[in-house]
Order: structure tokens, then sequence, then C-alpha cells
């Protein structure tokens, strides 16, 4: 049976799909089967699986699964990839569903469990990449994934965010055992220890611990040129350059917060 996980948050830039994308496919090269559904606007984790993922008409997508007036069966929206995990590709359009699945109500806020439910007997693992707002296509992922990864970069405008986050998910979900802030875009000099770990900057880490106490993921996100650019290339970093740094703090994070 498959876990699911959702990457949220409501500030953009975060690295939210970069770290979805990057997070499935690290969990299917340990040999799960993984499929990922995209249920953003912006396409980002669709794109890098699928090159025809900005031709693709909304009814061969996610959309048509979770528009309540359509709901075509997920697992017909579903691309094998050559890269070893499936996708659920999105559409530009999906600002669309999430208005038609608020006005429909009840019958809209659970639709996308509805979908995933007959696949999860399919997948080891099924990964949520959400819109960076809170609509009504991500809190239909947050009451579908069991586990919700938040990343957040070490400023006070994300650390706002990421609280206004969580408490949606404590709203929606009643707790917030299952819910982790993973810092992400972090140059390791500002961490404790580091040379800069006394600046303005470096003092906010102390301030996520207090702020997100248990909450908080040990395992932090470099900052990377690797990462951005092997991105660009539609390559995960593990393959443009698997001896970086950012390499081996990815899979922890995938040891810690996703296969445990």
């Amino acid at each position: 049976m498959a876990r699911i996980l959702a990457f949220t948050n409501t500030k953009g830039g975060t690295g939210k799909s970069t770290l979805c994308v990057h997070a499935a496919q690290l969990t299917a090269q340990r040999g799960y089967s993984v499929l990922l559904v995209d249920l953003t606007s912006q396409r980002t984790a669709s794109s890098f699986y699928l090159e025809e993922a900005g031709s693709l008409p909304p009814e061969e997508t996610v959309w048509a699964s979770l528009h309540p007036h359509h709901q075509r069966p997920l697992e017909e929206v579903i691309y094998c990839t050559d890269k070893g995990v499936d996708v659920a590709p999105s559409h530009s359009t999906m600002a669309e569903v999430a208005a038609h699945l608020a006005a429909a109500g009840e019958a809209g806020q659970d639709l996308l469990q509805r979908q995933l439910d007959p696949l999860r007997s399919d997948y080891d693992f099924i990964f949520l990449d959400t819109p960076g707002e809170l609509n009504a296509l991500t809190a239909n992922a947050l009451r579908a994934a069991q586990r919700v990864l938040i990343p957040t970069r070490l400023n006070r405008a994300d650390f706002s965010c990421t609280e206004v986050t969580l408490r949606y998910i404590e709203t929606l979900k009643g707790e917030l055992s299952q819910a982790r802030a993973i810092l992400t875009m972090l140059d390791d000099r500002y961490l404790p220890g580091g040379i800069w770990s006394r600046s303005h900057t470096g003092q906010l880490y102390g301030q996520a611990q207090q702020i997100f106490a248990d909450v908080l993921s040990p395992v932090t996100i470099p900052d990377s040129s690797d990462l951005r650019t092997a991105f660009d290339y539609g390559l995960t970093v593990m393959d443009y350059r698997p001896g970086a740094a950012v390499c081996q703090r990815l899979r922890q994070l995938v040891e810690r917060e996703v296969l445990l």
C-alpha cells in the first residue's frame, strides 16, 4: 500500500518542486515503485519527466481527473517515463480545477483521495507536488497525504508562510506529527559552527529551531548551483554531478523523512 507524501508551502520559490522531483527520483533508484502527481499550474515536475507536458490537452492530464465535471480515472492519465518514475502531469489551467473543487463543497474535498485509492496497491510511494497557495487542490493533497514536507528558506517571509501552512495542516488533519519543515537553499556557513553563524541570517537558524521545534527536520538542503543547473538541463543533480555535496544531503533527507 503506497505511502503518500505531499510537498507544499504557501510561499513560492522555496524549492518545493525541485525537492519533490529529487525525492521521487532517489526513492525510485532504491527500487521502489513511485508515482508523482503534479497539481501545479507551473508544471515544473511534469516538464522534468515529460518533454510533451506543455503541449498535452487538459483532458490528458490531472486536470481531467480532478475537475468535478469530468473525473476521468487518474490511472488513465499516468505516463511511464524513462527516468523510472511514473507521472500524472498537470495543466496550466489547474487554477480552474481548484475553483470548481471549492465550489463543489464537500463533494470536492476528497476527490484526489478517491482517485488515488485504486492506485495505492500499484505503488510503494506517491508524491504530490502541490500549488504554491492554500486552495482546494492543496487541501485535497493534504487530506490524502500521510506525510507533508514543507520546504522553507532561512528568512522571515518564508517562516511566516510556513507557519501559516502548518496551521492550515493542523486544521485539516488535527495534528502535526507527520509534517516536517525543511530548510532549503541554505549556505552551511550560516549553521552553528559556521563562519557566518553569528550574523543576522545565521541567528535565524536558531529562531527556526524555536519556531518549528519538533517539526523542523535536522536535514538541511544546501544552496547549490549544481542543483539549479542540473534542473535547467532536465537532469537530477545526481545525474549531473553525483559527487556534489547536495546529493548526499538529498539522500539523507529521503532516508530520514521519506522512507522512515
